[in-house]
């Protein structure tokens, strides 16, 4: 089956490796184009050859600017990338199935806003035993409050936007001394004094949870599914990050993280590839910090063990057979820096 297939984020650090997954797909023959709202020399638009900017999610002429893209292009399938895209897209979903365009996001947009937002997702979950201690802030006094009702400075918090994606906005709030030439998680690190400090000076915060720290193993769980019902799911432990993504990864096989990742996924009514983030607490017990109702930014991992979790996405949303698929369990995945060169003349 050919496929012309429109991938919403063109500057991601994972857009190189999964336009290679989907151009490796078996059962397609797959054609990408990339968008972006931002008009930069991303590597989707070096790799493509052409540049499509869109206007701001939040700009009421997103959508439209999408078909426009898609009607240009002949697009025949949509994956959206960006996490505050997906809910306007849901919305819209009609509008692509009208022009014969097949959108893998999930349908059900009452769940998926629970899915989307973490005050939202452990209010849904808050009687299960993977949800850590979390207190909502509703506004910059309360952050200090809540701190100290989570056990600052006696031990670490957490404190991170509700909407955040990729670690942006992430911080431990901590009294502890830092080694910043020492603590590779130094960066993210900060007394509660001088994060009020900082905060104070930006004109528009964004909705903030503090929550217990995790200092135990983080797992990622990269996850194939329809209308709640979990195909395939891989757990990988994330042993480095960069940027909020993991560099080195294993594929390692922990049924109870499993168990809940489906039980989620099912409440939830998921669909399509769908990410799941776990940390384990300092009694040992994990839990859930975040759930991306998307494709995660290292997906590829799973592809190193034998698994294209793309091409399973695609096969669900054109209702062909999915096989099940044989796990290369204790796959290490270790990511090193390339590049693309550009020429003068641009895109």
């Amino acid at each position: 089956m050919d496929l012309k297939v429109l991938w919403t984020i063109s500057k991601s650090m994972g857009t190189v490796s999964d336009i290679e997954m989907l151009k490796q797909a078996k059962a397609f023959n797959i054609n990408v184009i990339t968008t972006d709202v931002d008009d930069a020399d991303a590597c989707g638009f070096l790799i493509t050859g052409k540049k499509y900017i869109l206007p701001k999610v939040k700009d009421s002429k997103y959508i439209d600017s999408m078909i426009d893209v898609c009607r240009c292009e002949n697009v025949t399938t949509i994956i959206p990338q960006y996490s505050d895209e997906l809910i306007l897209i849901s919305e819209n979903i009609h509008r692509f199935n009208n022009l014969g365009i097949k959108v893998l996001v999930t349908e059900d947009i009452e769940k998926l806003k629970i899915a989307n937002n973490k005050v939202n997702l452990y209010n849904f979950f808050k009687n299960e035993d993977f949800i850590p201690k979390y207190i909502p802030i509703s506004s910059i006094d309360s952050i200090k409050d809540a701190a100290f009702q989570l056990g600052y400075p006696n031990v670490p918090v957490c404190i991170k936007p509700v909407n955040g994606e990729g670690g942006k906005g992430f911080r431990i709030i901590t009294a502890e001394k830092v080694n910043i030439f020492s603590d590779s998680s130094a960066a993210l690190k900060i007394d509660l004094p001088s994060y009020l400090n900082q905060i104070k000076k930006i004109d528009k915060i964004p909705q903030l949870i503090v929550s217990e720290y995790l200092p135990g193993k983080e797992y990622s769980v990269d996850c194939v599914c329809k209308n709640g019902i979990t195909y395939i799911c891989i757990t990988r432990q994330r042993v480095e990050t960069t940027l909020g993504v993991a560099t080195v990864s294993i594929i390692e096989k922990n049924d109870k993280i499993i168990q809940y990742s489906k039980k989620i996924i099912s409440a939830l009514n998921l669909s399509y590839n769908i990410n799941l983030q776990f940390k384990y607490s300092k009694e040992g017990h994990p839990k859930l910090i975040e759930v991306n109702p998307r494709v995660s930014g290292s997906l590829v991992a799973n592809y190193g063990a034998l698994v294209n979790m793309l091409e399973s996405s695609l096969k669900l949303a054109y209702n062909m057979p999915l096989e099940e698929p044989t796990i290369k369990w204790g796959t290490k995945m270790i990511r090193y820096w390339s590049q693309i060169f550009q020429n003068n003349e641009g895109i």
